[in-house]
């Protein structure tokens, strides 16, 4: 993706054109889909176009250039940077193309989701919940997960490939749904109700219109543990199921945009951000903090591989930058308040979810580099290598003023 987009902005400088027209000339967009890219690639439900355009809206690109041709005059260097790519992600291919939960209804009523995941640091403890609670319509804290165990939960290739929330999503749902028929059969069979008129909601089933008629989880599950002489026939004892979900489609497209801009000082190389915006389509969003969570921390690896982070070794090819004294990570201080703009394409698979976990890491380094070099280009300084500290903006200056010298 840096060398892409970096590409395009050094063709667009040679071609006397805005990078930003150069993009717009070659993106598809919703309605150009599906789409086979010319190495077979088979686009679709995503928004590439559409992503782009609402980033740029929220930049206020326009006015952000009449911003730097003033400080321009004013001898200060602006630059902004745009970067864009699409993503497939939840791949349906080998072990990856499956994924399976075991939920448990205890007879306290409490639901407990096996899923064989581990959170790491994408909150799927969070998504989990969420989705079984939704799914069966029990309330968020009557539902706990236990992730990774091997020894407890169904065989998984657990996080990798921005694939847990559809993965897990498709998992829960096809197990809940077992679940869920045999509650609402219990109900109706209790309440002398038609099972269609049975609904779910606050870990409670109640006879639609007669909100009074109903029964708890809890004793539904009492029922289905401890009385089981009374179960409709044919409903097995116990409230507990397991699935496996089947991914249904080879790839599930996420595409984001990345737009930064920034301050160089041309005397001491430094560089300073002043906004960033990330416009994203991952599909309905499941939590969107969770979401932009991952978003931002993705986000500000990608800062910190684009300015900071350098490993870098003597002539005599031993390591120098051993500590985080000398291999440096972005802060607060360093990073800018992060913009979200989302714009949602359902995908095909479960619940329309996309993966996003990776979106941040990926257009965030040319966003910046593109900032960077935008902000040089009247000195001619062309940025092609990273990181971009600032003695490789001085040297990048200086091999510019050299060059126009001769």
């Amino acid at each position: 993706t840096v060398a892409r987009e970096v590409l395009l902005d050094i063709a667009a400088r040679r071609m006397g054109m805005d990078p930003v027209d150069l993009r717009r000339r070659n993106f598809l967009a919703a309605d150009d889909l599906p789409y086979q890219s010319p190495v077979g690639m088979p686009y679709d439900h995503m928004a590439p176009r559409e992503v782009f355009e609402a980033a740029l809206a929220q930049l206020d690109d326009d006015g952000f250039r009449r911003q730097q041709a003033e400080a321009r005059r004013d001898g200060r260097y602006l630059g902004v940077g745009t970067s864009s790519y699409v993503e497939p992600t939840a791949t349906g291919m080998g072990y990856f193309g499956t994924e399976g939960a075991t939920i448990r209804i205890e007879p306290s009523g409490m639901v407990n989701v096996y899923v064989a995941g581990g959170s790491t640091g994408n909150s799927l403890e969070t998504t989990a919940v969420q989705l079984a609670a939704d799914a069966l319509g029990v309330d968020l804290a009557d539902v706990n997960t236990i992730q990774g165990d091997t020894a407890l939960t169904p065989f998984g290739l657990g996080t990798g490939g921005s694939r847990s929330g559809s993965m897990i999503a498709g998992a829960i749902a096809t197990t809940a749904a077992t679940l869920r028929e045999r509650i609402v059969a219990i109900a109706a069979h209790r309440l002398e109700a038609a099972p269609e008129d049975i609904e779910l909601a606050g870990s409670r089933a109640a006879v639609r219109g007669t909100p009074a008629a109903g029964l708890s989880l809890a004793e539904i599950a009492t029922i289905a543990y401890a009385d089981v002489a009374s179960l409709p026939p044919g409903v097995p004892a116990g409230l507990e199921a397991s699935g496996r979900y089947r991914a249904e489609s080879p790839m599930i497209w996420a595409n984001a945009t990345h737009v930064c801009t920034c301050e160089v000082d041309v005397t001491t190389g430094a560089v300073r951000l002043l906004r960033y915006v990330v416009s994203e389509d991952c599909g309905p969003m499941i939590n969107p903090n969770v979401v932009e969570g991952q978003i931002d921390g993705g986000t500000v690896q990608g800062i910190g591989g684009a300015l900071l982070e350098h490993l870098a070794y003597d002539d005599d090819a031993n390591p120098v930058s051993t500590t985080l004294a000398d291999y440096l990570l972005p802060t607060i201080a360093e990073v800018p308040v992060i913009e979200h703009v989302h714009i949602e394409t359902p995908g095909p698979g479960p619940g329309g979810y996309k993966g996003v976990g990776e979106g941040g890491a990926i257009g965030a380094p040319p966003a910046v580099v593109n900032a960077v070099a935008d902000a040089l280009a009247p000195l001619g300084a062309v940025v092609t290598r990273l990181p971009v500290t600032p003695a490789a903006i001085l040297a990048l200056i200086d091999e510019a003023g050299e060059q126009a010298a001769t």
